[in-house]
């Protein structure tokens, strides 16, 4: 009796294992799905029907990121794509800015398309295969201009939105070297009435809410607050610094600024507003043009 009484409770706990995990996995995928689940995911691999993919490489990260032998000068982190100078797609040729429509609204200072901006059209301008890649997967891969224009020369599949190098040629992911239609990057941030640092003077818009500035790991960084005041969160809007460029004396509006390249579908936003990111990766979701609002006092 004693023997089966045991054996009765080894299945009954092996049970509530069992029980226990298919809730927890349960509710794990309720979470943030990750990179897998979006159009970022460029990979041969499982992923979300109708985004651009290579037959070459299951890999995700590689087509942005590499842990060793990435670039040296750009301003994203394990860069693994080749960049064209400030001002320049990578591909050759010149952007066209906002700034060339001269609206008198545009007060604030303008730099060069540059920053992390650049590093997000290194693909979305479409002057290069989105397989350019510095430190491609596998051994003896590393190419410093990361195959130029053509890239590693992968498979796509160009029932997409590439041509059969990979480069984009339509779709919204396409943003051109025309920015003229798009909004602002590189524009000095002046919200708030006041200067956001002692080193900024005459930056002062009250048509914009004021950003949030702190001393993190012995860097100044400036946000715009989406939750918690005052404190820094992943669903916050950033703001960015390019250390020594003269003519881009911080904040500045980014790419990076709306958009998470990192974000999933269904991303929660801050806690207890219910916002979620969604298809076009915006760190908030624009229900009720709250990304806009954010920053635009209207």
């Amino acid at each position: 009796m004693k023997m089966a009484w045991l054996s009765s409770r080894g299945r009954w706990r092996a049970a509530s294992a069992a029980v226990f995990a298919t809730l927890f996995l349960g509710l794990s995928g309720t979470a943030s799905a990750g990179i897998n689940d979006t159009r970022h995911n460029l990979g041969s691999g499982t992923g979300i029907a109708g985004r651009n993919q290579v037959t070459d490489t299951a890999e995700v990260c590689v087509f942005c990121h590499t842990p060793h032998g990435g670039s040296t000068t750009a301003p994203v982190p394990l860069w693994n794509k080749r960049l064209g100078a400030n001002g320049t797609p990578a591909g050759g040729g010149a952007y066209t800015t906002y700034a060339s429509l001269q609206t008198p609204s545009l007060d604030g200072a303008v730099a060069a398309v540059g920053g992390i901006s650049l590093a997000c059209l290194s693909c979305h301008d479409g002057t290069q295969a989105m397989d350019n890649i510095i430190n491609s997967p596998g051994s003896g891969g590393l190419a410093a201009d990361g195959g130029g224009n053509g890239g590693q020369a992968f498979t796509w599949n160009t029932g997409g939105t590439v041509n059969a190098a990979g480069a984009l040629t339509s779709g919204a992911a396409l943003i051109g070297t025309d920015l003229s239609n798009d909004h602002p990057i590189g524009i000095q941030y002046c919200g708030g009435g006041m200067d956001n640092t002692g080193a900024i003077t005459g930056c002062r818009d009250q048509d914009f809410n004021p950003a949030t500035t702190a001393t993190i790991n012995g860097n100044q960084v400036f946000w715009i607050d989406t939750g918690a005041p005052g404190t820094k969160q992943r669903t916050d809007l950033p703001l960015y610094v390019r250390p020594g460029e003269a003519t881009a004396t911080g904040p500045l509006v980014e790419c990076g600024s709306c958009h998470d390249p990192h974000v999933s579908t269904g991303q929660a936003g801050p806690t207890g507003t219910g916002r979620v990111a969604g298809e076009t990766f915006l760190r908030v979701s624009n229900a009720n043009s709250a990304v806009c609002t954010a920053c635009h006092v209207k």
